[in-house]
């Protein structure tokens, strides 16, 4: 038995110490990784702020149980009560310490210098303060709650129920103990109900989103009196507490036995408070609305409707948006087109998928290599700014073949990807391909533009950070890594940069291999006292970890500065806590910014992140918490700021808020008289909403003037009423210099007609010249796949361009075959851009085009 006995106590022991060195190996390989970012301090704050409130919840919880416990079990040992104390407060603690970053908001808050309409209170209080006592209170609440229970279950056990069953009654010290915990319940719940009147500000119950009549004035009055109520019955609990007396009842001995006596008293005051509730709560709101709202809910409605309006435009950043007319007056010409020159060479005739299943065809060079997404981008070239797509040439180890994919390939071997695939947005070969700007492995500028070399060079094209690294790899080792194959021989290199984690000692390798269970780390001899260690190096997983409160867009792009590759990535600070801000369509939250862009060295790993929007008062809080984590968008190096543009996931959830909330007019907003939607696409043979492009144009209506007549880079979406066809207006966001991140909205004349995508569409699918030719040319073991349709402002007027692509159905190599111009009521199709613009504006241009096979598609020059 002693044998045993010490047998089980050496395994606890060892438990014990596997737990605590998988903790110190967890907390070395974060304390590693931060020190590299040099974001220490983000580490320590966390550490410092979780386990300081963990420690404070579990000292208090353990006062609270422990002393409760102790008194009502006085026939237990001393062991055994704080094994169940220590055991209750450790599991309170573990649930409030998940709050830290809760409190360190409230602590850091600052005012917003805006007051929500019903309460008057600053939004920092809804923001930052509201959530924490919310969490408090209802922590407070299942504390007491849950040493009720075991009380109860304790004074049980002591009474030996399980043989008297109910034969007996609790003494007069356990009825005033678990007197007291109810009366403790019921004003904690108080507070609950007090906390309650704010979230009315988040109701769902009226005609738009927040507080409305009802709530105002019946909700609300029936929660504050609510709370009042529930100290109320907790008094009565106190007073049946120093009472000390059973109630008397008059009913037959048989029916009220010591128990019920006991229970009775109490029970009443709970089903007097329930009852009080559903009336005041339930029941009386219902009656307010039913009668007297709903025959006169416009006029009843209209205040809060406005409070609706304004909050949601203030949550989403439409607040500001500048809404002018679109000038219809003028009309385009062969002439007018000429001087805007710099608009009609970036159109972009590219679409993302088509030219991604190019590049993939003609540019990942080996299997390993792929290429994820396409993105856009600008750059000044040759004293113009010209639109390009890019992707990124990354490595993807799960490519490599499987009897290769070996711990020493995927560890040392495989490490990084190499270099990227650029080209211009509106440039076709005579084969109908893209034409390269920057291409092959290594990058090689391509010598048909030698303006491009001295915007466009990569002198450090590895890739050791990106968007597919998933794996962890080792650099600075005896093994040599492969930089990229060439025509007869592979290409090996070292790692020379900064980044991931020195591990010159075997007792940094060995806390490595406990935490990844890999013992090979430990072992290897490819390692050295010069090797360094890189992980969490994909873009989206490292930024995360540095920050997980923020929300990331889904897009990062590349960027050439200077010779060196630079990640992208926006970020987004969010609430669900904004009064009255009705949420965006299938997401969380009803307050939006754009407030962080984070740049990572696509070589090094380095990562900074700069704030965009100084003015958000919750990446203020987030500045406060963390000092050195943050600069300002002035530190950002101009070279990398000029590649700044406005995300589209943002850009998408505004469009989608103001085509509801551009109406300010309560009455027009009741009636939804004006409601506007994102017009659909046929792609794929469904109807998809159209997503905002990014476009290079001169904005009109004095726009021009304020930009200093220049083009700029723009992201654009049209807007067409709900449930019908015709163009309404369209939105920008600009993306340049100092105008960056305005928002502009012009609507058309509602008594035009203007022709939306989808009508644009049908006519395209309706010209007979352009119809006869795409069905022949799906006749012939190919596939026709139209491209976006693109609405381009041109001055006073819009011009409608959609690419043709041409793809043979084994292999998909897509073509760009014919473009597809349409003005006002004209549809005509060519080869390249400049015919097509040509026929439409030419005196022939209701000619027919003459149809042609689909061997015989002939370019007069390279370019569109």
């Amino acid at each position: 038995m002693q044998t045993l006995r010490r047998g089980l106590i050496l395994l606890l022991w060892i438990g014990l110490g596997i737990l605590a060195l998988t903790g110190l190996a967890a907390f070395y390989v974060d304390l590693a990784w931060f020190a590299e970012l040099d974001a220490l301090t983000v580490l320590w704050t966390r550490v410092v702020a979780r386990w300081g409130l963990g420690l404070g919840a579990f000292g208090f919880a353990l006062a609270v149980v422990g002393s409760n416990i102790r008194s009502c079990w006085r026939g237990a040992t001393v062991t055994w009560a704080w094994v169940i104390a220590l055991g209750l407060s450790g599991f309170f603690a573990g649930l409030l310490s998940q709050h830290w970053f809760t409190l360190l908001l409230w602590l850091n808050q600052g005012a917003v210098g805006e007051a929500d309409p019903i309460f008057g209170r600053d939004l920092s209080f809804y923001l930052f303060s509201l959530p924490f006592w919310e969490t408090l209170q209802q922590w407070c609440f299942n504390l007491v709650l849950l040493t009720l229970i075991t009380t109860v279950i304790i004074y049980l056990v002591e009474l030996g129920l399980s043989e008297q069953r109910l034969t007996m009654a609790l003494s007069l010290f356990a009825q005033r103990h678990l007197l007291i915990f109810g009366g403790s319940l019921f004003l904690i719940r108080a507070w609950g109900h007090w906390l309650d009147r704010y979230e009315l500000l988040y109701s769902s119950r009226g005609v738009v989103f927040g507080a409305s009549f009802t709530d105002v004035h019946a909700t609300l009055p029936a929660i504050t009196l609510m709370s009042g109520v529930a100290i109320l019955t907790a008094i009565g609990f106190f007073v049946l507490a120093r009472q000390g007396t059973r109630l008397t009842l008059p009913l037959p001995k048989q029916l009220c036995g010591p128990w019920v006596s006991s229970v009775l008293a109490p029970a009443l005051l709970w089903g007097a408070y329930l009852g009080f509730g559903v009336l005041t709560t339930g029941l009386y709101p219902q009656i307010v609305q039913t009668l007297l709202v709903s025959p006169n809910e416009l006029e009843l409605e209209r205040p809060y409707i406005e409070h609706t309006i304004r909050m949601t435009r203030a949550g989403f950043g439409l607040s500001d948006i500048q809404v002018q007319p679109f000038p219809e007056e003028g009309s385009l010409t062969l002439e007018t087109l000429q001087q805007n020159q710099p608009t009609l060479t970036n159109v972009r005739l590219w679409d993302a998928d088509p030219l991604l299943a190019t590049y993939r065809q003609l540019q990942e060079i080996r299997p390993y290599y792929q290429f994820p997404y396409v993105n856009v981008d600008r750059y000044r070239i040759g004293g113009e700014l010209r639109q390009v797509m890019h992707a990124a040439r990354e490595l993807d180890f799960t490519q490599v073949p499987p009897p290769a994919q070996t711990w020493i390939n995927e560890r040392f071997f495989y490490t990084h990807g190499y270099g990227l695939t650029l080209s211009p947005v509106n440039v076709v070969t005579p084969e109908g391909l893209p034409d390269f700007f920057l291409s092959d492995i290594p990058p090689r500028v391509s010598p048909r533009y030698p303006e491009v070399a001295a915007v466009l060079q990569v002198d450090q094209p590895a890739l050791y950070y990106g968007e597919l690294t998933t794996t962890d790899v080792f650099v600075g080792t005896e093994a040599r890594e492969l930089d990229y194959p060439a025509a007869d021989r592979y290409v090996y290199g070292n790692y020379r940069g900064t980044g991931g984690v020195p591990i010159p000692h075997l007792w940094q390798r060995f806390l490595f291999a406990w935490h990844f269970g890999d013992l090979r780390i430990l072992i290897s001899q490819e390692l050295s006292e010069n090797s360094r260690f890189l992980y969490r190096r994909q873009i989206r997983e490292r930024i995360r970890q540095l920050m997980p409160f923020l929300h990331y867009d889904q897009d990062p792009y590349l960027v050439i500065v200077d010779g060196k590759l630079y990640w992208f990535l926006d970020a987004y600070t969010t609430s669900s806590r904004y009064p009255y801000s009705e949420h965006a369509t299938s997401s969380s939250f009803n307050y939006i910014r754009n407030s962080v862009k984070g740049v990572m060295d696509a070589y090094n790993g380095n990562l900074d992140l700069y704030i965009a929007e100084p003015k958000d008062p919750i990446i203020q809080a987030y500045n406060r918490i963390y000092p050195s984590l943050f600069h300002p968008l002035e530190d950002m190096p101009e070279a990398l700021r000029q590649h700044i543009r406005y995300p589209q996931d943002l850009f998408r959830v505004q469009a989608q808020q103001f085509a509801t909330y551009h109406m300010t007019d309560p009455r027009i907003f009741y009636n939804r008289e004006d409601q506007w939607q994102i017009p659909n696409q046929f792609r794929n043979r469904r109807r998809t909403p159209m997503q905002p492009q990014y476009l290079i144009l001169t904005l009109p209506n004095g726009q021009q003037e304020a930009a200093g007549n220049t083009p700029e880079f723009v992201l654009l979406s049209p807007f067409t009423p709900i449930n019908k066809q015709n163009m309404v207006g369209w939105m920008a966001a600009r993306c340049d210099g100092e105008h960056y991140g305005k928002l502009l909205v012009y609507e058309f004349s509602k008594q035009r007609l203007i022709y939306g995508p989808e009508q644009v569409e049908a006519r395209v699918n309706q010209e007979p010249s352009i119809s006869e030719q795409i069905a022949l040319w799906n006749q012939h073991g190919s596939r026709v796949n139209l491209g976006t349709l693109l609405v381009i402002p041109i001055e006073n007027s819009l011009l409608y361009v959609q690419p043709l692509y041409l793809e043979a159905e084994q292999g998909r190599l897509p073509q760009l075959t014919r473009v597809i111009a349409a003005y006002e009521d004209r549809v005509v199709m060519g080869s390249t851009l400049n015919q097509a613009l040509q026929d439409l504006f030419s005196p022939a241009s209701n000619r027919r085009l003459p149809v042609t096979s689909a061997g015989s598609l002939l370019r007069e020059d390279g370019n569109s």
